[in-house]
């Protein structure tokens, strides 16, 4: 931004141009989002709906929002994000709760699903899978910390639940943020 002044000195007018820069961000370096690995799943079918659990559906809906940033905490725009889950009673259905988003310039992706029962005998989990060209690409499992069988190994990775109901439907509401790993190839 530029502000300009004028001084009257000895009959003369001079202009002078101050720019004001904005500070410069100090970044505070953020620890990247923990991998998992990709778990024994076909990841061929993924709708593009924001909607993947419907009125009438089975189970309870899942409202997650989640932000994709760098290590510094700024958004990365355009990130693809693969989202595959269990249906209410832990099955993998090959045709559902599988989604793929683009995350906007604020970083952000938003879906509805159901809320993933216990499979694999693991806590109940959303497996995501994140690729940006200027990141390496992030494969990792999300849990629920109202989960009681989620431990300190993966506390890192789990999302805080809250309740809600609308229309005498109980639901879910949650979110998350990525942290993705600096490229230092590019």
């Amino acid at each position: 931004m530029r502000i300009f002044e004028s001084l009257a000195c000895a009959g003369a007018v001079f202009i002078i141009a101050v720019v004001v820069m904005p500070p410069a961000t100090a970044c505070t370096e953020r620890k990247p989002t923990q991998e998992t690995g990709h778990g024994p799943h076909d990841y061929s079918f993924l709708s593009q709906s924001p909607t993947l659990w419907k009125a009438g559906d089975p189970g309870e809906p899942l409202f997650l929002k989640a932000r994709i940033l760098n290590t510094c905490g700024q958004p990365v725009e355009g990130a693809e994000v693969q989202v595959l889950h269990a249906n209410h009673d832990g099955e993998h259905e090959p045709d559902k709760f599988r989604g793929v988003y683009r995350s906007d310039k604020r970083g952000q992706i938003k879906f509805v699903t159901v809320f993933p029962g216990y499979t694999g005998g693991l806590p109940r989990h959303i497996h995501f899978i994140i690729r940006h060209p200027k990141h390496p690409e992030l494969v990792t499992r999300l849990f629920f910390k109202n989960d009681p069988d989620v431990d300190n190994s993966i506390e890192d990775l789990a999302m805080v639940l809250e309740e809600v109901h609308r229309d005498g439907q109980r639901g879910w509401i949650s979110g998350f943020e990525f942290i993705l790993q600096s490229n230092t190839a590019k």
